[in-house]
């Protein structure tokens, strides 16, 4: 029998999107021990202890951490709900896992990271993005001195409609809250913190529009956002997601979050030095695109938890990554709705 040390992990909500999404993850990571599942819908509760092997159910948030004492807890729901019981856990000292956006707002975002720090504890959001394949190789070859620094980070993300959800006024900003959130991520993660942008908005329809951005990174790239409901038909089936990375001779673009292309400084061959561009490329078999959820993030962000609270790992998406997010958010609403004004985005 394995004496390896577990890390005691809760579950609060058995929703759609955690079910189909998080906790599949549960079993693949050895390190894991599912103790409790807890969701007001305890037939769901039931349903998610007995398929991903918890060992008790309740309904009651509280209860569950008082006699479980878990050492972290994933609380996953729509961002209001987790805005409302994220800090029941928080306040505990307990880390949380969260998925993106942590909150509605980026004040709302900032007190959870607050209240983490102020409880000597931490929480994980699910910017899967970030464990994905590509991105993973994209950060590995960021990294060899052959490609230098970093002058532009562009991004572009496409789907059709958009809709209005959680209560937000307007679906052209409930884009920005809840789908573009991630991307904003991605920039980030890429480019580094933004410094200021200037954005502008185009609509045909209430749930179909566009945006438009000119980014200044604080490292002195540059780059823009691309994002739109217009050139695809289907909200959440046809989406297009491309992120560039440039350096000066060389570059990188990843597409769809499933192939990769780079052009290094030195081509691999002198034969026709006359043809055009060399590119060293990925695409994934279909032998791995069947793992999907290990392909795009899910699994790694999950392992990444676990590890975390074990202190086998450091860092990855946290609760200020969210506020940051949410800030990139918020200033493309504002500049776009306001003559396309430079907007500064505060440290």
């Amino acid at each position: 029998m394995s004496t390896e040390r577990k890390a005691r992990l809760a579950f609060i909500g058995a929703g759609g999107f955690a079910t189909a999404s998080i906790y599949p993850q549960v079993p693949l990571v050895p390190s894991i021990d599912l103790v409790a599942v807890c969701d007001l819908d305890r037939e769901k509760a039931e349903r998610n202890a007995r398929n991903y092997g918890a060992g008790a159910v309740y309904t009651d948030l509280e209860e569950m951490l008082d006699r479980e004492k878990p050492d972290g807890v994933f609380c996953i729901g729509s961002a209001p709900q987790q805005y409302e019981l994220a800090p029941y856990v928080l306040r505990r000292g307990i880390p949380v896992y969260v998925e993106k956006p942590s909150a509605v707002t980026s004040a709302q975002a900032r007190e959870l990271a607050e209240l983490a720090e102020a409880h000597g504890t931490w929480g994980q959001v699910g910017f899967m993005k970030r464990f994905a394949d590509v991105y993973r190789m994209a950060k590995e070859i960021l990294a060899r001195p052959e490609f230098g620094p970093v002058h532009m980070v562009k991004v572009k993300f496409a789907q059709g409609p958009y809709p209005q959800l959680w209560g937000i006024d307007s679906a052209r900003r409930a884009m920005l809250i809840g789908q573009l959130c991630h991307v904003f991520d991605l920039a980030r993660f890429f480019g580094g913190d933004v410094e200021h942008l200037s954005a502008l908005y185009h609509e045909a329809t209430p749930t179909q529009f566009a945006y438009l951005a000119t980014v200044q990174y604080r490292s002195g790239a540059i780059g823009y956002f691309d994002f739109n409901s217009l050139e695809c038909k289907s909200a959440f089936r046809d989406i297009v997601e491309e992120l560039q990375v440039v350096g000066l001779e060389t570059h990188l673009v990843c597409r769809d979050m499933l192939t990769l292309d780079w052009q290094p400084r030195e081509d691999w061959t002198t034969a026709v030095p006359r043809a055009g561009r060399y590119l060293q490329s990925f695409q994934p078999a279909w032998t791995g695109v069947i793992r999907s959820q290990m392909t795009f993030g899910y699994h790694g962000e999950v392992e990444h938890f676990a590890k975390r609270i074990l202190g086998e790992a450091e860092g990855g998406p946290d609760l200020w990554d969210s506020y940051r997010s949410l800030q990139l958010g918020e200033a493309v609403y504002e500049s776009a709705h306001d003559g396309g004004k430079r907007v500064p985005i505060e440290e």
